[in-house]
């Protein structure tokens, strides 16, 4: 007879152990999910009040940010330039390879100031131009 079953001692077993590959798999799995399915914010770099819209809709396409100061500074894609340099509006589509511009306005921006950039960003190519609201 085994010395074991005799004494009443058994021999110990090994310690239970967990395998990880499956959970290291699950969450990089889950990783590159949540890094598909968040859309990145683009913001122009500037503090802005925008007003506010009933017809505002989420943009779900890539664009170029171009900014407009309640002082009446134009900022395209971070950088600060005139209301009516074409051709700074026309490198900064290409280099984002975009055709898209949104215009987020402050709301206290005249008319004036958004319309001419406005034709500013349509001179220099862009098939779209938009003006960004919150939805309310």
């Amino acid at each position: 007879m085994r010395r074991g079953i005799l004494t009443g001692r058994r021999r110990r077993s090994e310690g239970a152990s967990i395998d990880i590959a499956p959970l290291i798999d699950m969450v990089f799995i889950l990783l590159i999910f949540y890094i598909v399915s968040t859309s990145f914010v683009q913001d122009a770099g500037v503090a802005i009040d925008r007003p506010r819209s009933s017809s505002a809709q989420p943009v779900s396409s890539r664009y170029l940010p171009v900014a407009i100061t309640k002082s009446g500074s134009v900022h395209v894609a971070g950088q600060q330039v005139s209301a009516e340099d074409v051709s700074a509006v026309r490198q900064a589509l290409d280099n984002a390879d975009v055709s898209r511009v949104i215009i987020q306005a402050d709301k206290g921006v005249p008319t004036g100031l958004l319309l001419e950039v406005y034709d500013t960003c349509m001179e220099a190519g862009a098939k779209s131009v938009d003006v960004a609201a919150i939805a309310e």
